[in-house]
């Protein structure tokens, strides 16, 4: 889908009339959009859809709101704020709003109130991404409503290849049918979603790198630093390349910068090396991956996001993978932990406001419940909430807690830091469950941990008791004269994982091959397993027992 993020240019302008701490929160709102948290977006947008308040800048919040409303499926709430948008006769960019509207029909099958909409677009490269768009959406749409419609929306060439292709997947056709696909032949331009393949190189593993490197916005690669996350995947991902190649393994690579840009996404599926493709790697945003499940499961091309654990858009596909556990997986992991090792069962549950912590919090409560367990606090949490959290579960040294259980899902290093500092002070003997980002926080040292009852939840975490992980640091430190952060593990583990799955001696079957290799060692991992799963579900849990990270 196409994404329009023009507060860049709308800011510029509205920067005399507003102080930049009014604004902070409409900058910060724009961030958790590009990250995919558009729930946390919509809150911090609401003040600004006041006309009185914030005048004209009152319309772009108003359809950035409207925007994050249909990325989280609210679309009752999205059309009540969009249509009288589109009616306001001072917001000037009306098309882009209708092109959202469409989008919303389509989505609810309301194919007509959406190719009507659609036909209202004056600006032609819109008009462009909503033809595209029809031919998406119309796909499955049967041929006699195509047939009906067609003297209505013969300008919209999405909707002219939908019903040329559904025509042309009838063995038998009626004569009226005949009559519109000759005429079909002769007007409807080259598909530039092409229905066949090509023949794949069966000797040489073939691996398109989707990425947004210029996450926020422009062209220029050759001022990436390593403090671009993106950049940090990616050289994991080369260095683990590069030594396959060394080794005399057969991969051709082609890289791609989606640049967040929806219209440059659309250009690089048209690429004659993405229908070749074995593997796609990336992208990692939620309307870009909205994207590529389509294409993989059009064109039967496994594609993994390597940083998401969100699998909601991935039920039911067939191509579509997560590198890390999903929520699910995280979940589920952490409640057979419980029934094994925790005695009682009182659950205390703190979580940021990412998307990923509220949805794994949603999650374990529950399903938790299911199999007894009483959640006796669940809130979200900040480093300045934090102690009243722990003040209101009464977890001190004297172990008169409410909870035989502590849940923390932050990746946040301030909470991580807070909790550090109190667990030391207390002494506590609850035990607390963390997630494994902790352990890579440089202010926590395994001392510190080891004297305290942390319970670590793994989510690909590194193995540091491997001599593999030793090795591929000391190496990348050599070449890049920098140790390699924890995105670059993972994409190093990522190749890894694709390489020893599929390559000319086992085969390109990417499924099949998964499900017989079942659980394997990673590479610097603890572990991957993808038997009849989309995403990894082995997620060990850790905990330091006399200084050394034990699985349990």
């Amino acid at each position: 889908m196409r994404v329009i993020f023009f507060l860049f240019l709308f800011f510029t302008f509205f920067s005399g009339a507003y102080s930049q701490d009014k604004l902070a929160d409409y900058k910060r709102a724009k961030t958790l959009i590009g990250y995919g948290y558009y729930k946390e977006a919509m809150e911090l947008l609401r003040p600004f859809m006041d006309e009185s308040e914030f005048g004209g800048l009152s319309n772009y919040a108003k359809y950035h709101f409207s925007f994050s409303a249909y990325q989280n499926n609210q679309l009752e709430l999205m059309k009540s704020v969009l249509q009288p948008l589109i009616e306001n006769k001072n917001f000037d960019k009306k098309d882009d709003a209708k092109y959202l509207l469409a989008m919303a029909y389509f989505r609810e099958e309301s194919y007509v109130s959406a190719l009507q909409e659609i036909e209202s677009i004056n600006d032609p490269s819109i008009y462009k991404e909503a033809e595209k768009a029809s031919y998406q959406f119309l796909q499955k749409v049967s041929v006699s409503f195509l047939v009906s419609n067609l003297s209505k929306y013969q300008k919209n060439e999405g909707f002219l290849l939908a019903l040329k292709d559904q025509l042309e997947k009838q063995s038998i056709m009626s004569i009226d049918e005949k009559a519109v696909y000759q005429k079909l032949r002769t007007i409807v331009p080259g598909n530039q979603f092409p229905q066949n393949a090509v023949n794949r190189n069966s000797q040489v593993l073939e691996i398109a790198i989707i990425l947004p490197f210029n996450f926020s916005g422009g062209r220029d690669v050759k001022n990436l630093n390593s403090g671009n996350f993106v950049f940090e995947l990616y050289q994991g991902i080369d260095f683990a390349l590069e030594g396959y190649r060394n080794n005399g393994i057969k991969i051709n690579t082609k890289t791609f910068d989606t640049q967040r840009n929806m219209s440059n996404l659309q250009r690089i599926l048209e690429d004659p090396f993405m229908m070749q493709a074995d593997m796609i790697i990336g992208p990692v945003y939620p309307d870009e991956t909205e994207i590529l499940m389509a294409f993989s499961e059009k064109y039967d091309i496994p594609f993994v996001n390597p940083l998401s654990n969100i699998e909601d858009k991935n039920t039911n596909l067939e191509f579509s993978y997560l590198f890390r556990p999903s929520i699910s997986s995280l979940g589920n992991g952490l409640i057979d932990y419980m029934r094994k090792f925790i005695e009682g069962r009182n659950i205390a549950l703190a979580y940021s406001n990412s998307t990923r912590d509220e949805n794994l919090a949603n999650y374990i409560v529950e399903s938790s419940s299911q199999v007894g367990y009483k959640v006796v606090k669940s809130t979200q949490i900040t480093n300045k909430n934090l102690n009243q959290f722990f003040a209101d579960i009464r977890l001190k040294r004297d172990s008169q807690s409410i909870a035989d259980v502590v849940i923390i899902l932050s990746d946040d290093p301030n909470v991580a830091s807070s909790t550090f500092g109190f667990m030391e002070s207390q002494n506590v003997a609850t035990p607390v469950v963390v997630l494994d980002s902790w352990l890579y926080f440089n202010f926590a040292s395994f001392e510190m941990l080891g004297n305290q009852n942390f319970v670590f939840l793994g989510n690909n975490t590194l193995n540091f008791a491997s001599d593999e992980l030793d090795k591929f640091r000391d190496d990348f430190f050599e070449k890049h004269q920098i140790y390699p952060s924890f995105n670059s593990h993972l994409g190093y583990e990522l190749i890894y994982w694709i390489v020893e799955t599929i390559n000319p001696s086992k085969g390109f079957d990417f499924r099949k091959n998964l499900n017989q290799l079942g659980f394997r060692s990673g590479k610097v991992t603890y572990g991957l397993d993808f038997t009849n799963s989309f995403n990894n579900r082995y997620v060990p849990i850790l905990k330091l027992e006399n200084g050394v990270l034990q699985t349990k």
